[in-house]
């Protein structure tokens, strides 16, 4: 039985090694390729080993540094990888793709898409901490309170109307959040607000070459911008 098993089980490593033989070489031909035109001229010119060394040495340090930071290797990675989650795409509000509801075209221009009915209430499946949904709540009271019941009262005391705000405010507040949700904010960084601070800090040091007094210092990065300054600065 013992001998048996022990058959077994050198036909089993066979086959494992074989398995993971044919796997590297369908991986890796190329390499497998020049490994094994390496070792045969190891075998034939064995009286110039010692150049052939460097040819190994390379060889093992290329293996060596690609199973160390490569995390899809068959090799375990031995550093930490930090790979990227992008943000799950959530459903568009308005999707692009269906028909009109007036003339029927895919692709229309003129009239406004027709919502989703899944989407009048967009608020569902919305996961945000329960303090900044009773923080937006509060705040929104706080509007209703100060800048609508004052004259509304005044007129009736229906509440329908208020009822009827207070959904479109949430509304607005539900699409907002899955807009921030869909930004992506290390490309904001990195292509964006990098760019605008190093071109501020562009402006800044040559308005300071051309005054001398710290109080014309704001006047002359605005002329420096030019054309470029962001409309909303331009009334200031």
């Amino acid at each position: 039985m013992v001998p048996w098993v022990r058959t077994m089980g050198q036909k089993l490593k066979q086959r494992l090694r074989l398995d993971v033989g044919r796997e590297i070489c369908r991986q890796y031909p190329l390499f497998c390729f020049l490994l094994l035109c390496l070792s045969a001229a190891s075998l034939l010119l064995n009286r110039y080993i010692h150049i052939l060394m460097i040819f190994w040495s390379f060889v093992a340090g290329v293996v060596t540094f690609y199973c160390s930071l490569g995390p899809d290797s068959l090799l375990p990675n031995i550093f930490f990888t930090i790979k990227y989650k992008p943000k799950l795409g959530l459903q568009e509000l308005f999707p692009q793709g269906h028909s009109c509801a007036v003339c029927g075209k895919v692709k229309c221009k003129r009239h406004r898409p027709s919502l989703l009915l899944e989407n009048y209430q967009p608020w569902l499946d919305l996961k945000i901490s329960s303090k900044v949904d009773a923080s937006l709540s509060e705040v929104l009271e706080l509007v209703l309170e100060n800048f609508v019941y004052p004259w509304y009262r005044d007129v009736t005391d229906d509440e329908s109307f208020v009822d009827e705000l207070r959904i479109t405010l949430r509304f607005f507040a539900s699409v907002l959040i899955r807009r921030i949700h869909k930004v992506d904010i290390p490309s904001i960084i990195t292509k964006k607000l990098l760019k605008a601070a190093m071109k501020h800090i562009e402006v800044i040091v040559k308005a300071r070459q051309k005054v001398k007094n710290t109080e014309f210092l704001q006047q002359a990065a605005l002329e420096e911008y030019g054309p470029e300054l962001h409309v909303a600065l331009r009334s200031r």
